[in-house]
């Protein structure tokens, strides 16, 4: 399979593919995975007064799925709650090219952000 620059930039050194510490204030976490898309991701932010301060995952997939889920932890750092519940990974992604195949993919890296974000946030 062909993959667009952004892509192979993207996995090659994904930037935030990463565990924030549990001792994080304002940690929360979620995951969603699809077996028949062999997809799983589970992303962690840290919320502060509302705001995205800071955003991690770990995920299986193929470099598609790695690099939308690095753009995406991009995008959330600094943006409110209630933007980041707006999350369209499609549009986030454009510049990725990513194939109408794998887009199922990127509604699994919504579905694990959007599981963040319904969860109380620790204190």
């Amino acid at each position: 399979m062909e993959y667009s620059p952004a892509v192979r930039r993207h996995f090659a050194a994904p930037t935030r593919a990463r565990e924030l510490p549990d001792s994080v204030a304002g940690l929360v976490a979620g995951e969603a995975e699809d077996r028949t898309l062999h997809v799983w991701i589970r992303f962690q932010l840290q919320v502060v007064e509302d705001v995205v301060v800071a955003a991690g995952f770990q995920i299986f997939g193929c470099p598609h799925a790695v690099a939308a889920a690095d753009v995406v932890a991009h995008w959330l750092e600094g943006r409110a709650v209630e933007q980041a519940r707006r999350l369209a990974a499609k549009e986030v992604c454009a510049e990725l090219d990513v194939p109408v195949e794998k887009l199922g993919k990127l509604l699994r890296i919504e579905d694990a952000v959007a599981a963040c974000l319904a969860h109380p946030r620790k204190v």
